[in-house]
């Protein structure tokens, strides 16, 4: 066992648990009883803040790893050998799952009363998009771990115990099949399902809506592949992976990587133009824009979403696929990561950033606004007021805990599971 990996594992788990301890006040039994209570963010402008900022970008990640190695692994099924991801489809897998658990606790925690987040499951409400994520989250972690189980059967074909006769059987081409129909379509799901929620919040035009859902999915394409651009080479170096004759060579995974990278990277510039201009050629969500072009979120945008996720990327991506350059690679994958955080707080923030003055006005007919619009233009007074975003305390606690607890449990599935093609099972029931 690598000594320097079981380290890191315990400090990360032990110290990503303890801030999620103290994010929970040091009462573990009343958090879970629902009495404790996070009012800092209810107090906010924005009350959505970092916490669903985060379950947006870890989820997302996390189904877009899951899709795109799941989709190479059931269209090569006949043909493994043309499959870049063959020998690390396992590796990948766990990375998905790993990432997913950071993104399903701030979920629980964005409740601001995560102790009763339970009756999301017990009481659930089916007209509730936030409802649907807690459902869907749980969906999505059983067909990862499904998929891993299968894959992990497909070592097992020697042993003759029940436990591995079952693996086995789940290993089976008819029944893999099924469980990564199964795990893409809830991944799918839920990508979608975490766009609506902020579509249908951010104007009025109901036709916002379902673009938000496609972009979500566009962008777990684009994050998935970076999230593997960035772990693949990395990984690589820390096992001195070297080359064998008998399956596709290193260069050649990343310069699948580099092309589906561009591919990914142009959806999501035209998605993010077309969003611009979407809103801005419309009367009702024009606003929204603004702050996008030339208000507070332009940097953001500009520079965060366009520049450094889009235009850079396109740059890096292309070189690697070019050269096949695994530096190249991990520098393209941080580009896009770090605008893959900016597009999705740009999604979780903006929709939130106004508040229309007629819509609390209390001699405001109903389902008539001509009179408040009017009334401001005498004025010469805005339709809208803005709202400044700040990050709670619990929020910044809740996601680095998260976040660290993500890269312990990584690590500890290097240590315990057969990640490697070439690697046998090695502990517990794996054994």
């Amino acid at each position: 066992m690598n000594k320097f990996l079981l380290v890191w594992t315990i400090i990360f788990i032990i110290i990503g648990g303890g801030v999620l301890l103290y994010g929970m006040s040091f009462n573990p039994i009343a958090w879970a009883n629902g009495l404790v209570t996070f009012t800092e963010p209810n107090d906010e402008p924005i009350p959505w803040g970092l916490l669903v900022i985060g379950y947006m970008f870890f989820g997302v990640i996390g189904t877009g790893v899951s899709t795109y190695n799941s989709l190479y692994e059931v269209f090569n099924k006949n043909h493994a050998e043309k499959n870049p991801f063959k020998s690390i489809s396992l590796r990948n897998e766990w990375i998905a799952l790993a990432v997913l658990i950071p993104g399903w606790i701030m979920v629980f925690a964005s409740t601001f009363k995560p102790g009763e987040a339970i009756y999301i499951y017990t009481s659930f409400r089916d007209t509730s998009r936030i409802a649907w994520n807690g459902v869907l989250y749980a969906l999505v972690g059983i067909g990862i771990i499904l998929e891993i189980l299968a894959l992990i059967g497909e070592k097992r074909k020697e042993y003759r115990d029940p436990i591995s006769r079952l693996l086995v059987w789940l290993s089976t081409k008819s029944v893999l099949v099924f469980i990564v129909g199964y795990a893409v379509l809830v991944e799918l799901i839920l990508d979608a399902n975490l766009g609506s929620v902020f579509g249908y919040l951010s104007t009025w035009v109901y036709e916002f809506g379902p673009f938000m859902s496609m972009l979500f999915v566009i962008l777990s394409f684009y994050s998935g592949i970076a999230m593997l651009s960035f772990m693949t080479p990395l990984y690589n170096r820390f096992r001195k992976v070297k080359e064998d004759r008998n399956r596709l060579s290193v260069n050649v995974v990343y310069k699948t990587l580099g092309r589906d990278g561009v591919l990914a990277t142009i959806a999501v510039g035209f998605s993010l133009l077309w969003w611009l201009w979407l809103t801005a050629t419309n009367q009702q969500t024009s606003p929204w824009a603004e702050l996008m072009i030339s208000g507070p979120y332009s940097v953001v945008f500009l520079i965060g979403g366009i520049v450094i996720g889009v235009i850079i990327p396109l740059i890096l991506y292309g070189l690697t696929y070019k050269k096949g350059s695994g530096h190249m690679l991990v520098a393209s994958s941080i580009f896009t990561l770090l605008g893959m955080f900016s597009i999705i707080s740009l999604a979780d923030i903006i929709p939130q950033s106004i508040t229309w003055y007629y819509s609390i006005s209390p001699i405001s007919p109903t389902n008539s606004n001509w009179i408040y619009e009017l009334r401001s233009t005498f004025n010469h007074g805005p339709l809208w007021t803005f709202l400044s975003f700040n990050i709670s305390f619990y929020d910044l606690v809740f996601f680095i805990g998260s976040v660290l607890l993500f890269l312990g449990i990584y690590t500890l599935g290097v240590l315990l599971l057969p990640l490697e093609e070439d690697e046998e099972a090695k502990h517990l029931i794996f054994k």
